[in-house]
């Protein structure tokens, strides 16, 4: 059924249109859901039925006085709405920046949740990051993926991004630019921790491009 308000001769009218005519009397109330989502409430009072009519469609067309009509709007559906729109938006720039290399490893753990769980036959490139239960994974190697090369079990293809909980994750063999080291980051290697002293680092530490850092005495882990 629906319904619109108008004015005839200083009178206010509802018409209503459907497939079968209406007896409206008393107190009524219709709602009526907008394209924005808005919700409009109408209460009115029929004073009386003014006239009824049909189409070549077999469309019922009936029209009434009507008194006391209030309207409410409610809005929280855009607002909602909006807010889902603005939150996916930003979550998927999260994502982007992510896997840009603009957010750190590090942060980019503490919201593991955003990104996209890592699948089966999807083509996967360099920089790509997914989830696989808790961790997330960088893409370093472009591929389309199947059963048996799931990240845990691809280090050629997928490297395993800083955990935020841990400071000192251990090294791992750089294949190449796609998964090296930054400088400043942090591993723990032989037995000894290590701080990068260069960016795009490949080699292993000890070797090159590693500063070894002191390990913390037990009297210092106790502070």
């Amino acid at each position: 059924m629906e319904y619109v308000f108008g004015t005839k001769g200083g009178t206010e009218v509802l018409k209503t249109k459907g497939r079968a005519h209406t007896s409206l009397t008393g107190w009524q109330q219709v709602e009526q859901v907008h394209q924005d989502r808005e919700t409009v409430t109408d209460s009115f009072w029929v004073v009386r039925k003014l006239d009824s009519a049909e189409d070549a469609a077999g469309n019922c067309y009936d029209w009434y006085e009507i008194d006391r009509h209030y309207r409410t709007v409610d809005r929280s559906g855009p607002i909602a709405a909006k807010v889902a729109r603005t939150t996916a938006a930003a979550e998927i720039a999260f994502v982007t920046l992510a896997e840009a290399g603009t957010i750190d490893e590090e942060t980019a753990g503490e919201h593991a949740e955003l990104f996209a769980e890592w699948a089966e036959n999807v083509s996967y490139k360099a920089g790509d990051i997914r989830r696989r239960g808790l961790e997330l994974y960088r893409c370093i190697q472009g591929h389309t993926s199947q059963a048996g090369w799931e990240p845990e079990n691809a280090a050629s293809l997928w490297k395993k991004t800083a955990d935020p909980a841990e400071e000192w994750p251990s090294w791992s063999q750089p294949v190449g630019a796609n998964d090296a080291y930054s400088a400043g980051d942090k591993v723990s290697h032989n037995g000894k921790r290590w701080v990068s002293t260069a960016d795009g680092n490949v080699w292993e530490p000890g070797v090159y491009g590693w500063e070894e850092q002191p390990l913390q005495t037990t009297k210092e882990n106790e502070l």
